[in-house]
Formats: structure tokens, sequence, C-alpha cells
């Protein structure tokens, strides 16, 4: 396959908008998904995500402006648009007196599956760790397996790219676990391609290579997760653990070019939680610093890493409005 294939987009809005009268419009959104991109589509409720989620899926018509689908109107041409496009909703409506075995059977059936639905239907059951469950009512299964079973019909038949809606929402965090190895699995080598509209900031932050912010109905900022976040913070965040550092090791760490803030809390077992607030991009040398510090003074470290909540940080500042939460749209270049 060629280069260029690889940089095509799978997923393009162009000026769409949604005009729901006077009450709410929702638009103009302009936003590319990239084959092997696994974007995270973030926003507070009611900004756009469903109505964005089904204009893709065709199953309602722009007011004005394009959504284009494997480059294809999926209003126009649903069946070719959306051939190689699986979805998983939030909130999954499925037959409770089917079993999982018996749901994934039909839309393979759907789907005019050529090879063995049988050997199908357990492969993808084993992949959600359903398998045991194949052959229990609907009805009976919990809400984290119904969500799991969501999961299976989008992965049936092997597709392209997955919509997903929230798909986190009920699962242990066991099945959180495995669905974040079983979704970077889905897009590893650009095979695959996700689209995931979630709440849940670590796991988009663990999942996905790049995000986008819809508020209000317009996109505030889209692009790698570190240039969101460099744009929407202007800071990083180092948590250090180690046993308890001296006042004259936390001076030395206040006193090192690019330090903001220190701020210090006990964790378990009598060590010590550090986290370090650096400017923005300076937190790959910091690290090194920080280490030769740390274990100069006679202290054992631990641990030393980036901040995991960053994004959620950047995700409220720009809701604030005071980076990039302007309502005008703000991209964010990925390379």
């Amino acid at each position: 396959m060629s280069s260029s294939a690889f940089s095509s987009n799978i997923i393009s809005f162009q000026d769409a908008v949604k005009n729901y009268g006077a009450r709410k419009t929702i638009g103009p959104v302009n936003l590319d998904v990239k084959k092997g991109e696994v974007l995270g589509f973030l926003g507070p409720n009611g900004s756009g995500k469903t109505t964005c989620i089904r204009m893709m899926l065709g199953l309602i018509r722009p007011s004005s402006g394009k959504v284009l689908v494997n480059g294809l109107d999926p209003i126009s041409n649903h069946v070719n648009s959306l051939r190689n496009v699986a979805y998983s909703p939030e909130l999954p409506n499925i037959q409770t007196f089917l079993t999982p075995s018996e749901l994934l059977s039909l839309v393979l059936h759907e789907l005019h599956f050529k090879s063995s639905k049988q050997a199908e239907v357990r492969r993808v059951l084993e992949l959600v760790g359903l398998l045991e469950y194949a052959d229990t009512k609907v009805g009976k299964l919990s809400k984290g397996m119904v969500q799991r079973l969501s999961v299976a019909q989008a992965l049936i038949g092997s597709p392209e790219v997955l919509i997903l809606d929230e798909p986190m929402i009920g699962l242990d965090p066991a099945g959180s676990s495995h669905f974040r190895e079983l979704f970077r699995e889905f897009s590893k080598d650009n095979k695959g391609t996700v689209f995931m509209s979630s709440h849940m900031m670590s796991e988009v932050e663990s999942i996905c290579t790049s995000v986008a912010l819809i508020h209000s109905g317009t996109i505030l900022f889209q692009g790698s997760i570190d240039d969101v976040i460099r744009r929407a913070l202007n800071y990083t965040a180092i948590i250090v653990e180690s046993s308890p550092l001296s006042e004259s090791t936390l001076l030395k760490i206040r006193g090192l070019e690019g330090i903001s803030e220190v701020r210090r809390e006990e964790a378990n077992y009598g060590n010590t939680i550090t986290e370090v607030i650096a400017k923005s991009g300076a937190d790959n040398d910091l690290r090194s610093k920080l280490s030769e510090l740390i274990v100069g003074s006679g202290a054992k470290l631990f641990t030393i890493k980036r901040a995991d909540n960053l994004l959620e940080r950047a995700y409220i500042e720009a809701l604030r409005g005071k980076s990039g939460g302007k309502k005008e749209e703000k991209q964010i270049e990925s390379h």
C-alpha cells in the first residue's frame, strides 16, 4: 500500500452544520481523522458529540457543509461509505432474548460473511472476554458484559474503522485494561482507525494518539495529545515518588530553571509524592536533573514520570477559556 493511502482522511467534516432551529445549532465542524489514527472526541454533555457521530453514520443529514467517510457521503452512498465501518453505541439496546452467540451470528449474516461464522463468533467472544457466556441470554448479563458485547458486535467481521461512543462505561478495572490493549492492537501499524467519544480523560490519554475538543458545537482544538496539553496548559507536571526529601533538597528543586511550583504529600509506607510543576517543554530535561539531584541527596528514588492527568487539566482549562477555550476554532497540527 502506498504511503499516500496511510495519510488519507478516513473521516472528514467540512464546515458541517446541523441546525436544530432556534433551540440549537451544531457547527460549523471541521475535523479530519486519518487512517491508523486513534482519536479521542471530547466535550461536555450537549456539546455536539452525538450529533457528529450520527452525521458520520448517515443517520442524520447536515443542514449545510459535508461529512465524508471513506471519501463518500454516508447519506447518498450509505453502503459503500460505511462498508468497513463498525459502531458501538453508548447505551446498547440489544434484544434480551438473544445470546451473544446468536447476536453475533445474526450480524455476520447481515454482513454476508463468507468464512466460518462459528469460528469468527468464537474469535470475537474470546477477544472481548465473553466466551464462557456465549450461550447466556443477554437479559441475564451484567451491564459490563453487555458493554463488552456491544464492542464485540462492532469488531465482528474485522472492520477497518471503529466508531465508539463511551466504550468503557460499566467496565470494571480489569475490563478497561483489557479494552485498552484491544484498541491499541486494533490500530497497530496503522491497520485500524478508531474514533472514540469519551468523558474518561485517563482512558483517552492512555489509548488515543490525538484528541479533538468540541464545545457548544464548535471544535476548540485538534491535535496530538502532547501538542494539545502544551497549547492549553503551557506547563507540565512531573510526579516523583521517593523516600522523604529534606527541606534543603526541596529548596534545590525549587531553584532549578523552569520550575514554577513544588507540591509534596505523604504516600504509603512513609514515602513522599512530590509534584513538580514545570514550564511546558522542560519536562524531559528536568526529569534527568531531578533524578540526579534526589539520588545525590541520599534519598531513594522509586519513580519519576509525567503526571497522568495532564489531558484532564488541559480539558478543564480549555473549557474555562483561559487558553484554548475561546469560541473561534483553534487547530493544532499533528506531526
